[in-house]
């Protein structure tokens, strides 16, 4: 055997995740993949200062008159594109920060479903508001990804008042309570080298636990943030709820179920593994790469969706007393 097939054989049998310094000598061997990594980082920069732009126009627009929106929620949730971008671009570089990035994504997510439930709630006028205009009505739990299919008969209409909004509250607000906690427990067992990416799911494993708390936590989180939108959304057609709801959306469907079918091909060594990057390191590469590129995509779908002036604008009955006539101009809801 030559020492290439038995450095390239050492390599492959070597799961753990490189330093940078190997790294970067396996880069001079592979141009392209140095080219790629290099547009990678144009790409990130180029998200970062799309996330600035935006946060330039909200600023420079006082916020709708009779509607109390705090704009940190706008930017925290405009925040989570740049912020995949940037660790994912951090992981191409410095390959050991991998787990750091997995959870610092999780974790901001599930802040970021938390945040557009309060923003949905805030362009009603708050939960009494919510209680108020919508007396009379139903919100329907029955919607995915939890309990949509015939499979959940318990689960049916419920009346619109404070005790329902407060459980939807609470729902969302677990995942960004639970998942910092994961993070914590998932990096204490990771210096221990008893947390490991892409570790078989074994019983004896911790990362089956904690992905199985996090996984479950997240899809209550996302349930939550499916009744609000279902239930409010035609009451908010004039706030452009619509494409913010599909922005974030996206963006939680692209992450988890991209990353999960990369992991999937890794077990089965695709991509193959080429010397000191196993198949599990070259996936989990190839998943950040093409995050890159979208999160460029759907920062701009965003900016669209948050940077929009309405050309008019019909008060509601919760507004009527608060706001007054001030002519026919436009206005620029955040």
């Amino acid at each position: 055997m030559t020492n290439s097939s038995i450095e390239e054989d050492v390599g492959c049998r070597h799961t753990d995740f490189p330093v940078s310094i190997v790294l970067f000598s396996e880069l001079e061997r592979q141009p392209v993949i140095l080219g790629l990594t290099i547009a990678a980082g144009f790409m990130c920069i180029a998200t970062v200062v799309l996330y600035f732009v935006t946060l330039r126009f909200l600023y420079s627009h006082r916020r709708l008159e009779g509607i109390k929106i705090n704009k940190y929620k706008v930017i925290v949730m405009l925040g989570l594109y740049p912020l995949v971008s940037c660790v994912c671009m951090l992981s191409l570089l410095l390959p050991r920060t991998t787990m750091i990035a997995e959870l610092m994504i999780a974790m901001y997510m599930a802040v970021c479903i938390l945040m557009f439930v309060r923003m949905v709630v805030d362009y009603m006028g708050g939960f009494k508001a919510v209680c108020k205009e919508m007396e009379g009505e139903q919100m329907s739990f029955r919607t995915p990804p939890c309990c949509c299919c015939c499979c959940c008969p318990g689960v049916y209409k419920q009346k619109v008042n404070s005790t329902n909004l407060k459980r939807v509250n609470l729902m969302t607000l677990q995942g960004a309570f639970v998942r910092p906690i994961i993070t914590i427990v998932a990096l204490i067992l990771w210096a221990d080298k008893r947390y490991i990416l892409g570790e078989d799911m074994s019983p004896s494993a911790a990362s089956l636990y904690l992905n199985l708390i996090g996984a479950v936590s997240s899809l209550v989180a996302m349930w939550a943030m499916m009744v609000t939108f279902r239930s409010l959304r035609s009451q908010l057609q004039d706030y452009n709820v619509g494409k913010k709801f599909a922005a974030l959306q996206l963006t939680i469907v692209v992450v988890n179920i991209q990353g999960f079918l990369f992991q999937i091909l890794a077990k089965y060594n695709i991509p193959e593994c080429v010397r000191a990057l196993s198949s599990t390191v070259r996936a989990y590469r190839s998943n950040y790469f093409i995050l890159i590129i979208e999160m460029l995509l759907l920062m701009i779908f965003a900016r669209i969706a948050f940077k929009r002036k309405e050309e008019s604008y019909k008060a509601t009955t919760r507004e009527v007393n608060n706001i007054a006539n001030k002519g026919s101009e436009p206005q620029t809801y955040l």
